[in-house]
């Protein structure tokens, strides 16, 4: 069995992921003795599955998954999760707001925790972000824990490692397949009372982020409908 696989879901990203990909794929060479890199193209209409092929050529270890209708995030990382083989799973943006030189600390996390997630919100993490970005993310997770009653002070980081066994039973039965799919993995953890560990780590906000104002209306109305059917499918 390989001891980690490493996701990573993108949609239309053929501008931000080049970058990204190419220095993850030189941290695992380097940092990890035994990984795999599983590459998720969620329906994307541009050159982002040109661009995944070509890099999986470079590297036996890197494995495309792709379909053709886009399903979100929370599907694409649900995709991964199954085809990967490591006894450690993680996913990571593609956008490159945080390094793969993060992937280290997460890793080590796992030795003792059973699900480890990236948090903006500790006092040692170190974050560049814009003011209003800041304030939508922080009313936005405020709203979730008074809904869900998680105590997680930042549900969306695009960063979260896994158990083997952890990452199986959490997603097996996971309902949302977009973004508001951390939220329910966290009610989950919960409900499974899985060891949680929250990571500090350095988060630098990139341009083109398809995140927009009216955004966490509509999530905030999602994740009104995903609770309601958590309670009956509890």
């Amino acid at each position: 069995m390989v001891s980690v696989s490493v996701i990573v879901p993108l949609y239309n990203e053929e501008r931000r992921s080049t970058g990204f990909l190419a220095s993850l794929l030189a941290f695992c060479r380097k940092g990890l003795k035994d990984y795999e890199i599983i590459l998720v193209n969620d329906g994307s209409v541009d050159n982002t599955l040109a661009i995944l092929s070509n890099l999986a050529k470079l590297d036996k270890r890197v494995r495309v998954v792709s379909y053709v209708q886009n399903r979100g995030k929370g599907h694409a990382v649900r995709e991964g999760v199954f085809a990967s083989k490591g006894e450690k799973v993680l996913f990571i943006d593609a956008d490159g707001s945080i390094v793969p030189d993060e992937i280290p600390a997460m890793l080590k996390n796992l030795d003792d925790y059973d699900v480890v997630v990236g948090t903006r919100a500790s006092a040692q993490s170190n974050v560049t972000q814009p003011f209003l970005r800041k304030f939508i993310g922080t009313s936005f997770n405020r709203y979730v824990n008074l809904l869900y009653r998680i105590n997680v002070r930042d549900t969306l980081c695009g960063f979260k490692g896994f158990r083997r066994n952890a990452a199986m039973a959490l997603f097996r039965n996971l309902i949302s397949e977009r973004w508001v799919f951390d939220v329910e993995l966290f009610f989950r953890i919960r409900k499974m009372n899985l060891r949680l560990c929250q990571q500090p780590i350095t988060w630098v906000h990139k341009a083109g982020s398809r995140f927009k104002v009216y955004d966490p209306a509509k999530m905030a109305l999602e994740l009104l409908k995903l609770r309601i059917q958590l309670m009956f499918s509890s």
